[in-house]
């Protein structure tokens, strides 16, 4: 689930009528340039992912994981039915929920870097150790 300051964010935007949802016109939003930037729901489908972030890449709009499954983003921007991704257009406090994405998205790069160079470096003292028996064994 999400924690409070990002859903009081989202209900806010979507009070301001910030919020689009639905994969057309989500699409939509980032063609005409409106969309801020957009999350896509954890359990959106792969075509669906591919689809919006292949978009967003083309017009320059950023997006993100939202952190949580189709239903509850669906939830805090008051739908019934499940949404698989949600187009923030600037109105509302749009600017920090991007901010808080956007620091997200840096948290998750720096510890995949760390967990590359942990890694990386076991790798090595694994090679370290073999080379050194080989060198012990000749």
């Amino acid at each position: 689930m999400t924690d409070r300051k990002l859903e009081n964010y989202i209900g806010l935007c979507r009070a301001a009528g910030g919020v689009t949802t639905g994969f057309d016109l989500v699409l939509g939003e980032v063609r005409r340039k409106k969309a801020v930037f957009v999350l896509i729901a954890d359990d959106a489908s792969e075509r669906t992912r591919k689809q919006i972030s292949d978009k967003c890449g083309s017009y320059q709009v950023p997006y993100f994981p939202a952190g949580m499954t189709s239903e509850e983003l669906a939830g805090l921007i008051g739908k019934k039915s499940a949404c698989a991704a949600a187009a923030f257009t600037g109105k509302g406090p749009c600017r920090p929920l991007l901010s808080i994405y956007e620091e997200r998205a840096r948290e998750t790069m720096n510890e995949n870097q760390n967990q590359t160079k942990n890694e990386n470096a076991a790798m090595t003292e694994r090679m370290i150790v073999d080379g050194s028996k080989t060198n012990i064994d000749v």
